[in-house]
């Protein structure tokens, strides 16, 4: 699988957190094999973008209160890219601790049965960028 995530939490020290995941089921090539359980929204058709699943699936869900109030932008975001045979998890720097990244790769099914390499890429570039005071 691959897809989108959100680290939701209220504590900087990601004490408590909720994993939240929109995932594309796919080959260990990326190729998507079933059917996603949300519409696939980006501009081409083949994944999600952050801004528009956010709006469409969390913004006036009740079963996501309260962090449904919030911006897209406001916690702090990944992604799960797969492709021959390799995965790369990109992250927010704010979230790139290890129980984090052990978390969305059980989630994902990402284990060395399945996908020989698994890469984290930290990324604190303005895509990833979150508004959560973390000073």
């Amino acid at each position: 699988m691959f897809g989108y995530i959100w680290v939701i939490t209220d504590h900087r020290d990601l004490s408590d957190y909720k994993l939240l995941v929109f995932d594309i089921p796919c080959d260990t090539d990326g190729n998507v094999c079933g059917t996603p359980k949300v519409e696939l929204n980006a501009n081409s058709g083949l994944t999600y973008n952050h801004k528009r699943l956010w709006a469409s699936e969390i913004k006036n869900n009740s079963a996501h209160k309260p962090y449904n109030k919030r911006d897209f932008g406001y916690y702090p975001r990944g992604r799960v890219d797969i492709g021959n045979n390799r995965a790369t998890i990109y992250l927010n720097p704010n979230i790139s601790k290890t129980s984090i990244v052990e978390d969305i790769k059980q989630r994902f099914g990402l284990s060395k049965h399945k996908i020989g390499n698994v890469r984290v890429a930290v990324d604190g570039s303005v895509y990833y960028q979150c508004f959560m005071d973390w000073e």
